[in-house]
């Protein structure tokens, strides 16, 4: 199933979101309320848990059915806004990697430059020093674990 995702706004926060899946009305209410807190929460630790005991789901069937509506894991999906999210940070703003680690919710460094080389093929580093800073990276191979 293919998703669009279209969104209002920049990151993080206040984005009003709008889920489709082409030729239905819409997905879920509770993945759809689920997709739109981690939106607006960018920079919030949250586990996979929390977010099914959100929607009065158990974890195995939020997860189920967050795979089913989205076509990748809720896991997957966080980490992908999290690496989209320090990508932009990296290219529109003059924080440090460090200070971009932090305000995503202090990730630790050696997993945010594994997450982030996985995400994009470019430690943060190399990213923020590449020659071509006006486009950023179609990242649309990341590798889920």
């Amino acid at each position: 199933m293919q998703h669009i995702l279209q969104a209002d706004g920049q990151f993080p926060g206040n984005r009003r979101l709008k889920l489709e899946r082409p030729g239905h009305p819409g997905i879920d209410r509770r993945i759809q309320a689920v997709v739109e807190h981690l939106h607006a929460n960018l920079c919030v630790r949250m586990s996979v848990a929390d977010l099914a005991r959100s929607v009065n789901m158990s974890r195995w069937h939020f997860c189920h059915l967050f795979k089913a509506e989205m076509s990748e894991s809720p896991s997957h999906y966080m980490r992908t806004l999290k690496m989209r999210e320090a990508q932009r940070m990296l290219l529109e703003t003059f924080l440090s990697v460090k200070e971009i680690r932090a305000t995503l919710g202090n990730i630790d460094r050696s997993h945010f430059s594994r997450e982030f080389r996985n995400y994009c093929g470019l430690t943060p580093t190399e990213f923020r020093r590449r020659p071509s800073m006006s486009q950023p990276h179609d990242s649309t191979h990341y590798a889920s674990k």
